[in-house]
């Protein structure tokens, strides 16, 4: 019989095997109401029809004899369901297939017909308890079939592998009870699958035809005796003797201009070359080389660049690449000079590093109270003795048919038996007063009654608003909202322009009150305020006369920025009140980039040299820096060879001609065919020629 021969390839075994991988590693998880992982399981996989598990899990859920039947789902099995032949992927039957690896004979070799081609319908069934299980398993299987996934398998030792397509045809689901509706539920889902396969003859063996002998006549008879014949020896001369007989190598020599291999002239031409065989030229890489250069440094700038070496060969100009400056970013510092009581300069302590702008804030002069009613400060006086000097007035103080009003803010710590100033003019007895009740006095004149503020007193270790008004022939205080009904004061010339008012102390026996003042206004006036009730101002007032906050006067500066460092600081306001102290300097935080300040150069060559780099940009900041020149483009020329029919190399052609070459390279000729090996040592897959012997006979 023509198919009595016996084979086995295992391609059914194998088809069901790579069906089989590609589901077998499908896991479920199952997670808790807060979403924390609670079971992870491999559905387990068998090949078996649906029915025969489900009759299992009746009989063995977990197939170990145990009747905990919940455990046993999920399942999935598969089986094979029919097989056909596909006419549309036939090959033709006595198309061979050599296989890759060598025979152990030298004389014969393996390979097989054309596979044939047939679908294997294969069922995949998904059998849950869960709805919810089905559709994962479902869900890591549908997006890899779009419809079909082709693999990849080597079927036969050998050969090459084949691709596979798998195709899903259809997805089929059905809900199966055992026993009462209530009793068990199955849930399955049936995948249907067409697997495109091949299936594989018997290997034979091909002998390999190495010797062939044709004899040639003229004659159309049967018997005519050849006139000559054809010998076809591998390896070997008409007289059966290996040839081992080797050509001479052809030279070559390079010429090079601009880097370039410009020429090859052919120094030895060689012998036995095959003029049907292409022939290798090889050149040698180019010997360019990069520049070697160093830079200088002066005062953290690069000052010269050296050239080392020149490189070559450079087909362009090359960047230099400068490192970017490494000295730390640093902040400047500066120290207040102090003048009398104000600020006259600001000495740079430390010009930092990287600034593109720089301001700068002085701190303000000591602090005059704690107690702040108006502004940033109050005129605070902690000793008997504090005087100030408030200002030189500029006018008189007439009270014939006019007057002026003295406001002020207070904070008194303290009352007592002496007389405790709050002002007075120089020169004359006009002055205003604590006394021992805390009641406020003001006396205009020498021997004149005081007008009290009675009842009215200030309230100690709090602000109090105080304003005594004088018109005419009368005065009266208002106090903390109250406008009490005043007295009798002088009329007429109280005081002329040019005095000096003072704050404080009057005499050793006339000492200062202890506390803080505030918003001290002189005001000119067409009337006395009404008895009764007033307004307490809730913002600073202004007088006509004479206005004071006490408010500090805080002193200003600039910074100049020169090539990232401070290099001057002016003062725009000397300030005030900085007796005794020195205010610290604040200057801005480093706001440049290293990036800004990295230095430049660029270089000039010469027949492809650097001859020379020019700084651009020195740079600044640098403590150390690395300096390179670009390499030059380096690429191999190539070229091949021309042969003459009698064996010799007679050109050498360029194809590119390569870049940065400084010098000529070496030039290599590959070897002229050499005869071949001795028929031997020659097997299938060599790579052997054939001598060809024509004989006359």
């Amino acid at each position: 019989m023509a198919i009595a021969n016996y084979f086995y390839n295992e391609t059914t075994r194998k088809y069901v095997a790579i069906f089989g991988t590609i589901f077998n590693q499908i896991k479920i998880e199952r997670k808790d109401n807060a979403g924390t992982l609670i079971q992870s399981m491999i559905v387990p996989l068998s090949y078996a029809p649906f029915q025969k598990v489900l009759s299992r899990l009746i009989q063995d859920p977990d197939l170990l004899n145990s009747t905990k039947s919940a455990i046993s789902l999920p399942r999935m099995s598969f089986e094979i369901t029919s097989m056909n032949y596909d006419p549309a992927r036939k090959l033709g039957s006595t198309q061979k297939m050599r296989k890759s690896a060598k025979a152990e004979s030298n004389s014969s070799r393996d390979f097989l017909y054309s596979a044939v081609p047939y679908n294997l319908d294969v069922s995949l069934y998904i059998m849950t308890k869960y709805q919810e299980d089905a559709t994962k398993i479902m869900e890591q299987i549908l997006p890899f079939f779009t419809p079909d996934w082709t693999v990849s398998a080597r079927m036969i030792p050998d050969l090459d592998p084949i691709d596979i397509a798998i195709i899903l045809n259809s997805v089929t689901t059905e809900e199966i009870y055992e026993g009462d509706y209530i009793e068990r539920q199955s849930i399955l889902y049936t995948l249907s699958f067409t697997l495109k396969g091949w299936y594989f003859g018997p290997e034979k063996q091909k002998k390999v035809i190495k010797f062939v002998d044709i004899d040639l006549a003229t004659g159309t008879l049967a018997n005519t005796t050849p006139e000559e014949a054809v010998r076809i020896r591998p390896g070997m001369d008409s007289n059966g003797n290996p040839l081992s007989v080797d050509g001479t190598v052809a030279t070559g020599t390079a010429q090079v201009a601009g880097g370039e291999v410009t020429s090859i002239a052919v120094s030895t031409s060689g012998q036995n070359y095959n003029p049907n065989n292409s022939i290798e030229v090889t050149i040698a890489s180019p010997d360019s080389a990069t520049a070697n250069i160093a830079a200088t440094l002066s005062n953290t700038s690069i000052s010269a660049i050296d050239i080392n070496s020149g490189g070559g060969y450079y087909n362009s100009i090359p960047n230099i690449v400068i490192s970017a400056p490494d000295l730390p970013v640093t902040n400047a510092t500066g120290t207040a000079v102090i003048s009398g009581d104000s600020v006259s300069s600001v000495d740079i302590t430390n010009n930092g590093t990287y600034y593109a702008t720089a301001s700068v804030s002085i701190a303000e002069p000591p602090v005059k109270s704690q107690y702040i009613k108006f502004g940033d400060d109050a005129l605070y006086h902690a000793n008997y003795t504090d005087k100030l000097l408030s200002h030189v007035t500029n006018y008189s103080l007439v009270t014939a048919g006019s007057g002026f009003a003295i406001e002020f803010w207070i904070y008194p710590e303290e009352f007592n038996a002496a007389k405790l100033h709050i002002l007075h003019y120089d020169g004359t007895t006009m002055r205003i007063e604590i006394e021992a009740n805390g009641e406020l006095a003001y006396r205009p004149v020498l021997n004149s009654p005081p007008v009290r503020s009675t009842p009215e007193a200030l309230v100690l270790n709090q602000w109090n608003h105080c304003r005594i008004e004088h018109y005419g022939s009368a005065a009266k205080w208002m106090v903390n909202g109250v406008v009490d009904a005043g007295g009798p004061a002088p009329q007429g010339f109280i005081n002329g322009g040019g005095t000096n008012v003072y704050i404080g102390e009057r005499s050793t026996n006339e000492r200062s009150f202890i506390g803080a003042l505030d918003n001290l206004t002189i005001t000119q006036i067409t009337a006395l305020t009404a008895d009764g009730s007033y307004t307490v101002p809730t913002t600073p007032q202004t007088g006509s006369y004479f206005a004071d906050d006490f408010n500090k006067d805080i002193a200003t500066a600039t910074a100049t920025v020169v090539d990232g460092e401070i290099t001057e600081i002016v003062i725009t306001n000397v300030g005030s009140n900085y007796a005794n102290t020195t205010p610290a300097i604040t200057i801005s935080n480093s706001n440049g980039l290293p990036a800004d300040y990295q230095a430049e150069a660029s270089a000039s060559l010469t027949n492809g040299v650097i001859t020379s780099i020019s700084i651009d940009e020195a740079g600044k900041f640098y403590d150390t820096v690395s300096i390179v020149a670009d390499a030059p483009i380096s690429q191999i020329a190539t070229a091949n060879a021309s042969v003459s029919e009698s064996g010799q190399i007679i050109a050498i052609n360029i194809i590119s001609s390569g870049a940065g070459y400084r010098t000529a390279p070496l030039v290599t000729v590959g070897n002229p065919a050499a005869t071949s090996v001795p028929y031997q040592q020659i097997e299938f897959d060599d790579d052997w020629g054939i001598i060809t012997v024509f004989e006359d006979i």
